[in-house]
């Protein structure tokens, strides 16, 4: 009876069997690999000057539209920045009579957290530096310049303006 193949005995057969891969068939694909995991971590890092540019523009966007919206509604407005993130804040009558409150459950003008890294590293009025957590007012009829400069590494942005007209430009000595 036989037990192999024709034209194939038990030891040439058992042979090419066992065979597997040699070390440099495995050293091939990690290095193949390796190239590929170093070209997506390279594509896939984030660009520090475009996420500063785009929490600058959605600053002064978000900025000029409170000063609008306190304008058109007749709602004293105002903004708070802190170190990692910022809030708006209305002026509304409570029960201890008119005082300032977060506004919350806004679609735009809610509470807002920088994104991780990133911070607010001055917030300027006429020319004077503010503390973090000084109310800024804004509206259409407000007249005090505003600068807030928003850093991410070396990539910075500031957000300037006033009378509810604000833009967004990179810093001066921003490292991009």
């Amino acid at each position: 009876m036989r037990t192999s193949a024709p034209g194939c005995s038990e030891r040439s057969c058992r042979q090419t069997i066992d065979r597997g891969f040699t070390l440099i068939e495995l050293l091939v694909v990690l290095v193949i690999i390796s190239v590929g995991l170093a070209v997506a971590v390279i594509a896939l890092r984030p660009d520090h000057s475009a996420v500063v540019r785009q929490e600058g523009e959605r600053l002064a966007a978000l900025l000029g539209l409170a000063g609008e919206e306190s304008g058109v509604n007749g709602m004293p407005l105002a903004w708070v920045g802190n170190e990692s993130g910022y809030e708006f804040q209305a002026r509304e009558l409570t029960d201890q009579g008119p005082d300032w409150t977060v506004i919350r459950g806004d679609d735009l003008l809610h509470p807002r957290q920088l994104p991780t890294g990133a911070t607010i590293r001055s917030i300027q009025m006429d020319g004077q530096t503010l503390e973090f957590g000084q109310r800024i007012p804004l509206g259409n009829r407000t007249t005090h310049d505003l600068s807030v400069e928003i850093a991410l590494g070396e990539a910075r942005v500031k957000v300037t303006g006033k009378a509810g007209r604000f833009e967004s430009a990179p810093a001066a000595g921003d490292g991009t």
